[in-house]
């Protein structure tokens, strides 16, 4: 009689790579938060992110830099660190230059609410063509939001309470974006995200982005050929 106790046991039937599948996944390594030595604001009110290239064209000549947000398990190059910036109002400035993925978005989120404690929030992002399920014109600016619930109990956040129309149906809404506004909800805080299409189209084309560039003093009109990245083209448009 075979002894169970002693007995070599016969082989798994999984191999390695399924034993991998059961295991639980290494940790992440938490975000680096890199603040400027220069005296750091009061908790600020108004935190605004910039993900969209329309939006980030607004950020050509951005305020003096107050800190830098940093994955350290990616590279780079295309991921490169989000900048904040100390606008003199008082606001901070997010620019999200690079590519963040979906797995890292949240900590990435995470971060960067809990480090600044900002009393409302806006997010500035795009529809783009491979997440949105519905049909769109092709050169028809269309712009839409989503909120948090203390976001549309005070009305809004920002250049997005003139926003009254919905995030467009078909949608679908995620990233470094998104992750930023379930952070908000978790935490209570006024948060609207307004995303535009198409994802490269010139500010002034969307009172959101007129709105935003009136309050930080951009011209939206020198803003349109960083779009599009050729300054001749500006001329198009004029």
């Amino acid at each position: 009689m075979e002894d169970v106790i002693t007995d070599v046991p016969p082989p798994s039937r999984f191999s390695p790579d399924d034993l991998d599948n059961f295991a639980a996944p290494p940790a992440q390594p938490t975000p680096i938060f890199v603040v400027s030595p220069n005296p750091s604001p009061p908790a600020p009110r108004l935190l605004v992110v910039f993900i969209s290239p329309t939006s980030l064209a607004l950020l050509a000549s951005p305020p003096p830099l107050l800190a830098s947000l940093l994955l350290p398990d990616l590279p780079l190059l295309p991921h490169a660190p989000m900048r904040v910036y100390l606008h003199p109002s008082g606001a901070l400035l997010a620019a999200a230059h690079g590519a963040f993925p979906a797995h890292r978005a949240r900590a990435a989120a995470k971060a960067l609410v809990s480090r600044l404690q900002p009393e409302e929030v806006l997010v500035l992002d795009a529809v783009r063509s491979g997440t949105y399920r519905g049909r769109l014109a092709a050169d028809e600016p269309v712009e839409g939001k989503l909120e948090t619930r203390a976001a549309r109990a005070r009305g809004g956040v920002g250049a997005a309470k003139a926003v009254q129309a919905l995030v467009p149906p078909g949608s679908v809404v995620d990233g470094l974006g998104a992750a930023v506004l379930a952070e908000c909800e978790i935490r209570g805080k006024a948060a609207s995200m307004v995303v535009t299409w198409p994802a490269d189209s010139r500010p002034a084309e969307f009172g959101v982005m007129r709105r935003v560039a009136a309050e930080l003093g951009v011209d939206t009109g020198k803003a349109a050929a960083r779009v599009s990245g050729r300054p001749d083209l500006d001329s198009l448009y004029t």
